[in-house]
């Protein structure tokens, strides 16, 4: 039982590994996918040794999954309500399902788990889970620094360091724009937003708070989003054009702002 329930922590990181190989997002979703699989590879192999440690882990990394999905079904409709739009309540209903499913799954490996056999006491072997605790942490911690190193330029003032994290956020929106923004997507649009842009060219301006629009419209932020679009589309009308095309609810009045041909003609006219 105990090769078992070990083979299955195994296959979990070949999972974890799909998701880093696939880089699904501008920037890596937390926890670091990669850090995890180095985790869940000690707790198998330490399973697989019989190794008491291994256990505890892996007891205590269920007992998590079940809590991080509970949190995540309850944000589902936390903040901006139920579903209104038929997609959405499908999409919803899709990832409940999913939820249903890793909490199934969690439970029925706790209870394989509780009949696969450990050592009566701690062992020479119990360094192997062990080590991928400490390799993952150590993995971890560099992540989250590397992940600051790479906002604290524009966080000093930087207008081509934000230019590359507005870009970055930009890729991300093209590639997943129904998908809501990860906890870094989030925090790199809170520098953005605290930045003020100096650059001579207001086309760099405007893309930085462009995409920060992108991260509040993918959170559901409207309001927040259409300011922030607006904003782009008067500091370079070559957002106006991108900006209407947005799906965040536009009122007709708003829809004209943004297509009026002679705010164009009065923006090329200031630039000239």
């Amino acid at each position: 039982m105990h090769v078992l329930v070990g083979a299955l922590f195994l296959v979990a990181v070949l999972a974890c590994l799909g998701y880093v190989c696939a880089g699904t997002s501008a920037f890596e979703r937390e926890p670091p996918l990669l850090a995890v699989g180095i985790l869940i590879a000690g707790i198998g192999a330490g399973l697989i040794l019989r190794t008491r440690a291994a256990h505890l882990f892996a007891r205590a990394a269920l007992r998590i999954v079940v809590l991080a999905v509970g949190v995540k079904a309850a944000r589902l409709y936390a903040g901006g309500g139920a579903p209104v739009y038929a997609d959405e309540r499908l999409v919803a209903h899709v990832s409940l399902l999913g939820f249903a499913l890793a909490v199934a799954g969690a439970v029925v490996v706790f209870l394989l788990l509780r009949r696969a056999r450990s050592a009566a006491a701690f062992g020479r072997l119990d360094l192997v889970p062990l080590g991928g605790l400490a390799a993952a942490v150590g993995l971890g911690s560099a992540w989250f620094v590397a992940v600051d190193a790479r906002l604290r330029p524009c966080r000093s003032g930087s207008d081509e360091a934000c230019g590359a994290v507005a870009v970055a956020l930009l890729e991300s929106a093209e590639r997943a724009p129904g998908a809501a923004p990860t906890a870094n997507e989030e925090r790199a649009a809170r520098v953005l937003a605290a930045h003020r842009c100096r650059a001579e060219d207001r086309g760099q301006c405007g893309l930085q708070r462009y995409a920060v629009g992108t991260v509040d419209a993918r959170a559901r932020r409207f309001d927040r989003a259409k300011e922030a679009f607006m904003w782009a589309c008067d500091a370079d009308a070559s957002w106006c054009a991108r900006a209407v095309q947005e799906q965040v609810d536009w009122t007709p009045e708003e829809r004209s702002r943004l297509t009026r041909p002679a705010r164009w003609e009065r923006r090329e006219r200031a630039e000239r």
